[in-house]
């Protein structure tokens, strides 16, 4: 059951919202080093797997979040897992800007939905055949997230973004999807 809230508006007087647990979140497909600037787009012809932000680079009036948690999933290839995935991590930081300011600077292996890469090889029964090998960010576990003492308040109409800077020298086999979640409270107005 959502909570509601009046906040008051200088134009209009009071506005009642609800509050929502409802994460933003957007994805971005790396292929070499580069800045991503997530959540910028919008939903610009992109799936609600993608993203779930409508308006690109903000919140449309009178939408308010507070980011209490923020996570990285990454979708890869198996090909790709071994050496791709933990080169990305050793050489990706995060950036979190509201307006003009940065909110949080944090390196990509802080924020994997698990706890670290985890790699398992399969022996295989005979010398002759291959083995087989998967890897994961840690183990699938939705509680491992990294929590922010204090929120990051996204006001309504304020520019925001993501912003992934990765080091030279990457290259990603088969491309890497980056999934950013930005967990916390959407308030909304009441319909």
């Amino acid at each position: 059951m959502p909570v509601f809230r009046t906040v008051k508006d200088a134009r209009s007087g009071s506005i009642r919202l609800e509050a929502i647990h409802q994460p933003l979140y957007d994805s971005v497909v790396v292929t070499t080093s580069v800045i991503n600037q997530l959540f910028s787009q919008g939903s610009n012809n992109r799936t609600p797997l993608q993203t779930n932000l409508q308006t690109a680079g903000q919140l449309s009036w009178p939408k308010r979040f507070s980011i209490r948690a923020i996570r990285q999933v990454l979708g890869y290839a198996v090909a790709a897992a071994q050496g791709d995935l933990s080169n990305f991590m050793q050489r990706t930081f995060y950036r979190v800007i509201v307006g003009e300011k940065t909110y949080l600077t944090i390196p990509a292996f802080i924020l994997t939905a698990g706890t670290g890469q985890e790699v398992q090889y399969l022996v295989p029964a005979t010398a002759a055949s291959p083995g087989t090998t998967t890897a994961q960010m840690g183990w699938p576990e939705q509680r491992n997230i990294f929590s922010l003492l204090h929120s990051i308040y996204i006001p309504p109409v304020q520019n925001f973004y993501v912003e992934q800077n990765i080091a030279t020298g990457l290259t990603i086999t088969a491309g890497l999807t980056v999934h950013v979640f930005l967990e916390g409270e959407l308030l909304r107005e009441i319909q």
